[in-house]
């Protein structure tokens, strides 16, 4: 499932599936009008009815003539407002968003809706000769034409409005947010419960040290099949690399525990259990949102910026993210087989690692900026309902504390220095004790 998953994250940010899924359809339907669709919707009497084209076969080449001119011009505004944006995009919010404009399907629908009425328009019209006189012109056919070209002008009012609505930061950071969510309900269990600690199974010695051959980022991992494999060694393997990371291509990826050393198909086994890419997936990686997100606020908070009212709204949806997370159980660590033997023992993200991954790049680009302090000492004692766990309330405990070592040490105005430490002692405070088990009712 993880492996489908990242396929499908990688082709929602393809900006042709869409445009090419409708133009095919919209060929298809030109057919069809043109050739079977021709007689049965066969209309007898054409000036019965307001709506439906009623001209000649010159007028009607004429007309098709125009729509075709006028959708090529709209479809060239389209295009060439879509590049401005992502230019605008990748400037101020990151180069690594612009799969989050072109993943976006309603941008998508608009840009297919458009090509798909250029070929449905360039089909019709090359069906159309000046002999065919009144009863041999497609009327149906001119018609559906004209009828896509009045949705495509609606279609780039929406898209127009689509655009301004993409340029505000708030939204982005909204949407973003929302992925995560998405992508933290996935990966996740939504009980809230210990995870076994990952702890090999020393009674068998090391036997090897498998690398992956290959360098790039760890897209997915198949548990599962090093599940197999491993009992199929009778070997315990322990993998020291995850999801999101980048692997050089020798190394000490997957380190196996077995009475014998394993042969070549079962090491080509374990190296076909990772997909490695050019870049980060979000299918297993639950630090990818996080470090998109902290990417926003790292550039809002730039000297060519200069905007922490956006690094203040990407704090809060951290913190949106991050006691989601509290409330729910890690990644599973341990795998172990049909007979209770651990068999795979996975390197995951833990609590420590996520805000940290969440927190400590904002708060160092923001040492100077009192409100970024201010703000993220609030949304950390906001956290204090869900601590459930002591690692959890450790992570909160330790970020408090590097917060009170920033306003310290940094270049603040006295009163300023004062308050970010109030504030960050009213977190400690709300934060110091742990609730009680069963006390948050967990949806």
């Amino acid at each position: 499932m993880d492996r489908l998953r990242n396929v499908i994250v990688l082709l929602r940010g393809q900006l042709w599936i869409i445009p090419l899924v409708l133009s095919a359809l919209a060929l298809s339907l030109a057919y069809w009008v043109l050739t079977s669709g021709a007689s049965f919707l066969e209309v007898r009497d054409v000036g019965g009815f307001w709506w439906l084209y009623g001209g000649d076969a010159s007028s009607a080449r004429d007309l098709m003539s125009s729509l075709l001119s006028g959708l090529m011009t709209m479809t060239s505004l389209v295009v060439s407002v879509t590049f401005v944006i992502l230019t605008l995009a990748a400037n101020q919010l990151g180069p690594r968003l612009i799969s989050t404009f072109m993943g976006d399907r309603q941008i998508q629908t608009v840009l297919g809706l458009f090509l798909g009425t250029i070929l449905y328009v360039l089909v019709v019209l090359r069906s159309l000769d000046e002999t065919l006189g009144v009863e041999g012109v497609p009327h149906v056919a001119v018609t559906i034409g004209s009828a896509l070209t009045v949705v495509c002008l609606f279609a780039l009012l929406f898209y127009v409005h689509k655009i301004a609505r993409a340029i505000i930061a708030d939204s982005i950071v909204a949407r973003v947010a929302g992925d995560l969510h998405n992508d933290i309900r996935s990966m996740l269990p939504a009980e809230a419960k210990e995870t076994e600690p990952a702890i090999p199974d020393l009674t068998r010695p090391r036997a090897a040290a498998v690398s992956l051959d290959r360098s790039g980022y760890i897209q997915v991992i198949d548990y599962d099949r090093l599940v197999t494999l491993a009992c199929r060694a009778d070997a315990v393997f322990a993998v020291k690399v995850r999801a999101g990371h980048f692997v050089l291509k020798n190394g000490e990826h997957v380190v196996v525990h077995a009475g014998r050393p394993l042969g070549e198909e079962a090491v080509q086994g374990i190296r076909a259990a990772f997909v490695v890419g050019g870049e980060r997936s979000s299918a297993q990686d639950l630090e990818f949102g996080l470090r998109q997100l902290v990417e926003i606020a790292l550039r809002a908070l730039s000297p060519g910026i200069n905007d922490p009212y956006t690094a203040i709204a990407v704090i809060d949806r951290l913190a949106a993210a991050l006691e989601e997370i509290f409330m729910r159980s890690l990644q599973q660590a341990v795998w172990r087989d049909k007979e209770g033997k651990v068999r795979v023992i996975a390197q995951r993200a833990d609590v420590q690692g996520l805000a940290d991954a969440a927190f400590d790049g904002i708060r160092q680009a923001g040492q100077e900026i009192p409100a970024v302090l201010i703000r993220m000492a609030d949304v950390l004692g906001q956290l204090a309902p869900v601590l459930r766990s002591g690692q959890a309330q450790t992570a909160v405990a330790q970020h408090l504390g590097k917060l009170a070592e920033t306003a310290t040490e940094a270049r603040l105005a006295p009163s300023d220095r004062t308050a970010v430490l109030r504030r960050i002692e009213q977190a400690r405070v709300a934060t110091a004790t742990r609730p009680k088990e069963g006390s948050i009712h967990v949806v």
